[in-house]
């Protein structure tokens, strides 16, 4: 019995463990695994330490003798007890946090390995049946994650419902912004834009989800508020419909159509579809059609006037920027309503469809272009500032798409003068399915051209980064940590850096 104790520990450590990889992933069914099978691909020596752990787990319940059953069953536990290597226990960046939510999923994990523990107590033992279970934590994470789904989601309804009844109550014009990227970027504009005409409510940060946007209405929507500038994400088809359902916007806006998130929606088809669900149900339709599938959907949206939005000459867009050096000309149905000087950092795609919704809900041109001057980018967007150092600074951290981190890097060529040093510290790009490989070595690429030296952090892309930068000056480092050390040592006054995403520390 007291052999017996050791697997359980095992269970109950990999459980604080995998628990917080789940809260981290927002509770999507599948991701324990994904992230175990990304350490075990990636980041030494878990490599050895995964497949030594699986064949542990399976002498244990497939040995002849109790002894090297037992044997078996103590190494498996000892390898789940600390697999994967380098994945904090409690947390680094984000420690797990005590949820109502984390605490229900606790309690389903803990019932389904109690059962599988109980139903070992026959055969193979108690022992090996803990052990086993410890090897497969992120597995019943997952298991327990799907059981929950309906719970959890009867639980939302209450939230929902009330968040439903102010809306009717208060009855805003509802914009809806959704996008591959960009969608954070342009609701903050719509809403800069809109301040001084309308009261103005926008969704915080990315509470871009189903309980964000409940929370956005039920702790900020006031008696007054006229406009709510609703930000919409998505891992698949039907989320955004279902958001739409009880948001109802009459206005939608998409951003920008990109691989972001292939790794779950498998083709860009898919993405679109997910997409133009916030277009169901709208008056007014507002696509970016310098992206060429935004461009192609426009012609086959139903039931709502479609606005078209772009910074190349075309025909028929209701919004247009066009460029002249730092001089940005708007048109609105082909009239010029107003200039504005270029401000870096800030993509001109993402300002004509703020400036479209702004009209669109009705405020006078003149007030919308007054207030462009003041547009910024969001925190952690392609942001530039001069440390302390005087080492110039570009925070794009909170990015992970092909274009938003090329235009960063160009941002960081025209800050930093080429007699300067230049680096672009990055863990690479994520969630791009069998697209983000071939992205990150492009990007790689990329920063050789530009003379930067390539600081690499992590194992998620090292491979792809390194080959994409063979020709360029390289530095790998193994967190966010050493390449802050790094950057302090090796750069100076003038010179400068270009913070490329970063990945929470539940990646490798």
């Amino acid at each position: 019995m007291l052999i017996a104790i050791v697997p359980l520990v095992a269970v109950a450590v990999a459980d604080l463990r995998w628990l917080r990889v789940m809260q981290r992933e927002h509770y999507i069914p599948g991701s324990c695994t994904r992230a175990a099978l990304r350490w075990a691909r990636k980041r030494p020596p878990n490599q050895v330490l995964a497949p030594v752990l699986a064949a542990a787990a399976l002498l244990a319940v497939a040995a002849r003798t109790a002894a090297v059953a037992l044997g078996a069953a103590l190494a498996a536990s000892a390898g789940s007890a600390v697999f994967p290597a380098g994945l904090p226990l409690l947390g680094g960046q984000r420690r797990i946090v005590r949820t109502p939510r984390l605490r229900r999923l606790a309690a389903c994990t803990a019932s389904l390995e109690a059962l599988v523990i109980a139903a070992g107590t026959v055969w193979p033992g108690t022992a090996v049946a803990a052990a086993v279970v410890a090897a497969a934590v992120p597995a019943v994470t997952d298991a327990a994650a799907w059981i929950m789904r309906p719970a959890e989601a009867r639980l939302a309804r209450r939230f929902r419902r009330a968040a439903e009844a102010t809306l009717r109550r208060v009855a805003p014009r509802v914009i809806a912004v959704t996008g591959s990227y960009g969608k954070t970027s342009t609701k903050n504009h719509i809403a800069d834009l809109l301040r001084g005409t309308f009261d103005v409510v926008a969704s915080p940060a990315s509470f871009n989800n189903d309980s964000g946007l409940c929370r956005t209405v039920n702790q900020h929507l006031g008696p007054h508020t006229q406009v709510l500038v609703a930000e919409m994400g998505t891992y698949g088809t039907g989320e955004i419909r279902a958001m739409c359902s009880w948001v109802r916007p009459q206005i939608g806006v998409i951003t920008a159509i990109g691989p972001m998130h292939l790794e779950r929606m498998k083709t860009l088809d898919t993405v679109v579809r997910a997409k133009s669900e916030i277009l169901e149900g709208t008056e007014i339709a507002i696509l970016n059609v310098d992206d060429e599938r935004l461009a192609g959907l426009a012609g086959s949206v139903h039931g709502a006037d479609v606005w078209r939005c772009g910074t190349r000459r075309q025909p028929g867009l209701a919004v247009s920027l066009e460029r002249d050096d730092s001089v940005v000309t708007v048109r609105f149905r082909g009239g010029v309503i107003g200039s504005f000087t270029r401000v870096p950092g800030l993509h001109l795609p993402n300002i004509a469809c703020a400036v479209a919704a702004s009209l669109a809900a009705g405020a006078p041109p003149d007030r919308v272009i007054a207030r462009i001057g003041d547009l910024s980018a969001p925190a952690h967007r392609a942001v530039q500032a001069v440390a302390d150092s005087g080492v110039v600074v570009i925070d794009d951290t909170y990015n992970s798409n092909p274009e938003g981190a090329a235009r960063a890097l160009e941002l960081l060529e025209s800050a930093v003068g080429g007699w300067q040093r230049r680096a672009v510290v990055t863990p690479g790009m994520v969630e791009l399915g069998p697209e983000q490989d071939a992205a990150n070595r492009a990007f790689a690429a990329a920063v050789a051209k530009a003379d930067a030296v390539l600081v690499a952090v992590g194992w998620t892309n090292r491979r792809a980064l390194l080959a994409g930068a063979a020709d360029g000056e390289v530095v790998t480092v193994r967190s966010r940590a050493a390449a802050r050390a790094w950057v302090r040592s090796a750069l100076g006054a003038g010179d400068g850096v270009l913070w490329e995403n970063d990945l929470p520390d539940h990646y490798p």
